[in-house]
């Protein structure tokens, strides 16, 4: 499992056919891009999916200045925050919401949560685990394969090789999503007002 974010961009340059670098700042091209990339790559893998690994908790203190109209109260989001999983029990999972006609119990909007909740508003999100160590190492495999198809073009100057670096990402994204998922305990949602007119 890799420990570090050089053995992670190693394993992106290996899977181009390129040699390992030292660190990240080595006076090399291969080691500019790598640093260059890591970060946002690492962010978006980890803003695609739900990984237990990176799953926390918090409970917001509410902003002393209310939204303009709408909401009673604003939260800011942490810093740490990717992805919004829950807020105050309710699921952000898309297309979920309820459909009776009336507003969402939040709306998220510039860094905060919009709500009428009272304060503490317990929230759970997906945040920025910069910790290689800690990482799981399906998702570890996921960052290195993205790596490798930004980096190919410049690397490899090969459409074969960025196509080869799609392909491995997807199914490294596959696989660590199937096993992300069965790690889950099952939840149970709602029934909302439109399901609920119907019974």
């Amino acid at each position: 499992m890799p420990t570090s974010q050089t053995a992670v961009g190693n394993a992106a340059l290996g899977k181009l056919g390129q040699g390992a670098v030292l660190s990240f700042d080595d006076p090399d091209d291969r080691a500019r891009w790598l640093k260059s990339r890591f970060g946002d790559v690492r962010d978006l893998t980890l803003r695609a999916n739900r990984w237990h690994f990176a799953m926390a908790r918090a409970r917001l203190s509410a902003e002393a200045t209310a939204p303009a109209f709408g909401y009673q109260r604003q939260f800011p989001l942490p810093g740490d925050c990717l992805q919004l999983a829950e807020v105050g029990g309710v699921a952000t999972t898309p297309g979920l919401g309820d459909h009776g006609g009336g507003r969402p119990a939040f709306a998220l909007e510039g860094g905060r949560i919009l709500t009428d909740a009272a304060a503490p508003l317990e929230i759970r999100y997906v945040r920025r685990v910069e910790d290689v160590a800690a990482w799981d190492p399906l998702f570890a495999e996921a960052v290195a394969c993205r790596l490798a198809f930004d980096l190919a073009e410049k690397l490899t100057q090969s459409s074969g090789k960025k196509e080869a670096a799609l392909r491995d990402y997807q199914l490294a994204v596959r696989e660590a999503v199937r096993v992300n998922a069965i790690e889950a305990a099952p939840e149970s949602t709602a029934d909302g007002s439109w399901i609920l007119a119907r019974l």
